[in-house]
């Protein structure tokens, strides 16, 4: 019997070594001298088998020369985890053609191996006992209604849009991170081992999406085990290859998420049921060392020496590039910087003349009108909600009723009105008599200072000290305030607390949707405005920025920027708690001109940030 050697790579998805972690527990349950390595590559020792656990990041995250990776896979198994089809797949059947034999964790990466002339076989993933958290005493109890574990994917994002009127309510766990790069161990808001477990024994629910549309039908092995593991009860997209295990009693798959979630969740029995049906037969009927022992005994017999020629290893790992925020024009820079700077003459030319008509009239060129509910002068809010309008008096009822329907807070609403063209301040004056026990106050401006200025006077008349940024054509479900007031309080040292949202409108997905990562945050703004900022902070930072052109419609985004400069960080509700309307014409398209050079113009602003090396 020989000893067994697990590699992973050291700065690769930390989710592969909780797999190869697996392996070597495995390996030490059916008597085997089995160990981790995260250094150096596969030996050549005649007492030992050696699998390499995702080769297309252990082969070429490592500083490997060709020949190291070459000698290295024709000493070694490779253990392949990701789908046919995908770059990482193609990278590690590279790596296969010169092993004596090559692994994949699901069927169908086996049978994509075996038709491109590797010889395969299929490891079956299964639980080993450290994966078991939900019978560690002392016991936990199931806090979490549904969790979510996964690369956001636009595909994603769409299906988990479409059931946040069903988990709004609920206690929720969403836990997306963007697929751009190697998931390390400490990347914020994401669990690995042990955390993982104690999370997913809390949980009543695993939701699994597939990545995308080309490619349905992927049963994820590893996220499966683990749930299973520990009593969750999976609903999943329709799935393939995951015999042994039963659809209908080990796991629900279906097309309709939203019903069967629904109904699991009004049906505590039946969710728990599942769980356990799932829990005895991974932990059971189909463990890790069921599947790993005949592949070790095979491996055990001395193997055919594999020689077929490969292409050049590439020095680095192809991966997903995330879309970026504002795709940048990449020609004609002059131009667009000139057509930049008329727009904003043009604007800048347009409020000046709004001032002076405001001095003929009002005898001042900054006139603010003031309306208020007979409620606003006696309340004592807990969360003042500023909501900035221009020109959506068809909208602007929608999003007051939204806030005025938030459950478990006291609130103010205070209504800054940019001088609208339309009749929204009119709109408003209308809500505020039909509410007169709702504490608003209307600012109704005549003249344009813009969006940056108009969010810093709602700040200026905000009488609370955690004030929720809105604007208005979006909304929040009736539990967003409560539940982020709550975050700040948990966390009295965050700058401000955000949740994910659901978009609705012209298209659909999530935003928002990650931790607080300043890193990630470098790389793009994907922390939306909607956000509960203390007023302490806003104040304490100068608020928005409103005397730089190269920061027009990203004003959010260069304030979080600032905060992070300062050390200030924010706390993350994973939960969809508001909706942001997307439409087809934005003032991001006159942004996205000069979205390079904005970028260039941020980094000079924050020089200390972690910027990324392409920039």
């Amino acid at each position: 019997m020989r000893d067994l050697n697990v590699f992973v790579a050291p700065a690769g998805n930390a989710f592969m070594r909780d797999i190869a972690a697996w392996l070597v527990e495995a390996g030490q349950q059916l008597g085997r001298r089995a160990t981790l390595r995260v250094d150096g590559s596969p030996p050549d020792d005649p007492d030992a088998i050696n699998l390499v656990v995702a080769p297309h990041e252990f082969y070429l995250l490592a500083d490997f020369d060709d020949a190291t990776i070459h000698r290295a896979a024709g000493l070694s198994v490779p253990v392949c985890t990701e789908q046919p089809g995908t770059p990482w797949f193609d990278i590690s059947e590279i790596t296969a053609r010169t092993s004596p034999m090559a692994l994949d964790i699901n069927a169908h990466g086996v049978a994509a191996l075996r038709a491109r002339g590797v010889d395969a076989r299929h490891l079956r993933l299964g639980a080993v006992p450290s994966i078991d958290a939900a019978s560690a005493p002392p016991g936990i109890d199931r806090d979490i209604d549904l969790v979510f574990l996964g690369s956001r994917t636009d595909r994603r994002g769409e299906r988990l849009a479409a059931m946040a009127p069903v988990l709004w309510n609920h206690d929720v766990d969403l836990r997306l991170f963007p697929f751009h790069e190697p998931v390390l161990d400490g990347a914020p808001g994401l669990v690995f081992g042990a955390d993982k477990y104690r999370l997913l024994a809390r949980s009543r629910i695993l939701l699994n999406i597939h990545r995308d549309a080309t490619r349905p039908g992927y049963f994820e092995w590893a996220r499966m085990v683990e749930a299973m593991a520990n009593g969750c009860c999976i609903v999943t997209e329709p799935v393939t290859g995951y015999e042994p295990f039963v659809a209908g009693e080990h796991f629900v798959e279906t097309d309709d998420l939203e019903g069967a979630v629904t109904e699991l969740l009004a049906d505590p029995a039946a969710c728990e049921r599942i769980g356990r049906a799932g829990r005895e037969a991974v932990l059971g009927s189909f463990p890790m060392t069921a599947s790993l022992d005949p592949v070790l005994r095979e491996l055990d017999r001395p193997l055919q020496p594999v020689d077929r020629r490969v292409p050049r290893y590439r020095r680095r790992m192809t991966v997903a590039q995330q879309h970026p925020l504002l795709p940048a024009f990449e020609h004609a820079g002059g131009l667009r910087q000139r057509v930049y700077r008329a727009l904003i003459a043009e604007t800048t030319l347009q409020r000046e003349i709004e001032r002076v008509r405001c001095l003929v009239r009002h005898g001042t060129d900054d006139h603010v009108e003031r309306v208020e509910s007979a409620a606003y002068a006696a309340a004592t809010p807990e969360v003042s909600v500023v909501v900035t309008l221009y020109n959506y008096a068809h909208l602007v009822t929608e999003t007051l009723d939204s806030i005025v329907a938030s459950d478990g807070v006291d609130l103010e609403i205070v209504v800054v009105d940019d001088h609208s063209t339309d009749a929204g301040r009119a709109t408003v004056g209308e809500f505020i008599a039909r509410h007169p026990g709702v504490a608003i106050v209307l600012l109704g401006s005549d003249i344009n200072r813009g969006l940056p200025a108009a969010r810093n006077l709602g700040f200026e008349a905000a009488r609370a000290d955690k004030v929720m940024v809105m604007d208005a054509d979006n909304l929040v479900y009736p539990n967003a305030l409560r539940r982020l007031a709550d975050a700040l309080d948990r966390d009295p040292s965050a700058a401000f607390a955000y949740a994910g949202l659901e978009e609705f409108g012209v298209t659909t997905g999530v935003r928002s949707a990650y931790d607080w990562h300043v890193r990630w945050l470098c790389k793009g703004n994907y922390i939306d405005a909607q956000a509960m900022v203390r007023k302490q902070a806003w104040r304490r930072h100068g608020g928005y920025r409103t005397d730089d052109d190269l920061v027009f419609g990203w004003e959010d985004w260069e304030l979080w920027l600032r905060f992070a400069a300062a050390g200030e960080h924010a706390v993350h509700v994973p939960q969809l708690l508001g909706r942001y309307r997307t439409q087809a014409q934005s003032m991001i398209s006159t942004t996205n001109l000069v979205a390079d050079h904005m970028r260039r113009h941020l980094g000079t602003l924050y020089p200390d940030l972690p910027w990324p090396a392409d920039g």
